[in-house]
């Protein structure tokens, strides 16, 4: 009896990695705003000190059989600043992933090697990540009344550390980047017991945009953009469209690749971006949609240059 119960949630856990498997990494519809978590390279190319949030609700209204909430949650908090003396930039991301029973804590740390490229700049950076996965055995139905190993099995959660590596392009109107995370491929036991072992999948992202200044009007700018993640087995594409007026309005639209279609609005409030996105499903899921709020704030610490003047004596 033992080793059939041994067996059932083993199935079960595996059922339930199967399902989450596309969301071992956080999804984003602002992913254009937000590529300081995906790729470590970015860290400080911008030569500003940024703080991003990014709280997503995907696919409201999702439950389970019993009318538990499975639909996935993402709370995302990311800083990045330039460090001169270090020549190039570090970052911090904090980012909460709730899914189905699961919920994973990251804490990425990292550093970006910045070189000049002609009228640009080249990142070059490395990450590491400690991630606390937990999984809520009580949410789990035992096959006999009464069978209390679920209940019997911890769920504070296990740590796992894994690594990233990414370079980032950053010229006037243009930006590329390539980067490659969970490389290591960790894995650790959850719950103990041998109930099940979960597996780190390496993750890759591609992604570039150009901005496109109307010559009539060079108060808008139209910036087309792509955002590519793969697992190595299959592929996502994000197709994103963004126009700004005067950089305080924006408005677009993306198109994930049968998955869903968004819808980007954004304004800056006294250099505080807040943007808003609503993606509506085309996949078989059918549910009521995502929402997605993001707000990002940048500064830089270097001061403008005053003009100095003097008196010539031959004008006295």
């Amino acid at each position: 009896m033992e080793l059939l119960r041994k067996i059932v949630v083993s199935f079960v856990f595996f059922c339930a990695l199967t399902v989450v498997y596309s969301q071992q990494q956080p999804q984003f519809t602002h992913n254009m705003f937000n590529k300081a978590y995906t790729n470590p390279g970015f860290f400080g190319i911008t030569n500003a000190i940024c703080a991003t949030g990014i709280i997503r609700q995907q696919w409201v209204g999702f439950k389970d059989a019993d009318g538990n909430k499975v639909a996935p949650e993402t709370v995302l908090v990311a800083i990045d600043a330039p460090i001169k003396f270090l020549r190039g930039g570090v970052g911090l991301n904090i980012a909460q992933d709730q899914y189905g029973f699961f919920k994973d804590v990251t804490i990425r740390l990292g550093y970006s090697y910045h070189r000049t490229m002609g009228e640009g700049k080249l990142g070059i950076g490395l990450n590491v990540d400690f991630l606390n996965k937990s999984l809520e055995f009580s949410k789990l139905k035992a096959v006999e009344e009464g069978d209390n190993f679920l209940n019997s099995q911890s769920s504070n959660g296990v740590i796992i550390t894994d690594l990233g590596v990414g370079a980032f392009l950053q010229l006037p109107g243009f930006y590329a980047g390539f980067s490659a995370l969970q490389l290591l491929q960790s894995k650790r036991d959850l719950g103990g017991a041998g109930v099940g072992t979960f597996n780190l999948k390496r993750h890759y992202y591609l992604t570039s945009g150009y901005d496109l200044t109307f010559p009539s009007n060079p108060s808008y700018i139209i910036t087309p953009s792509i955002f590519i993640k793969s697992d190595g087995v299959s592929v996502q594409y994000d197709f994103n469209g963004l126009v700004k007026y005067n950089n305080k309005i924006w408005g677009g639209v993306t198109y994930r690749l049968n998955d869903a279609f968004g819808i980007l609005i954004g304004t800056v409030v006294k250099e505080v971006n807040i943007g808003y996105a609503y993606d509506i499903p085309t996949s078989m899921l059918g549910s009521a949609g995502s929402h997605e709020i993001m707000v990002k704030y940048c500064f830089k610490l270097e001061r403008e240059k005053t003009r100095t003047s003097y008196r010539n004596t031959r004008f006295l």
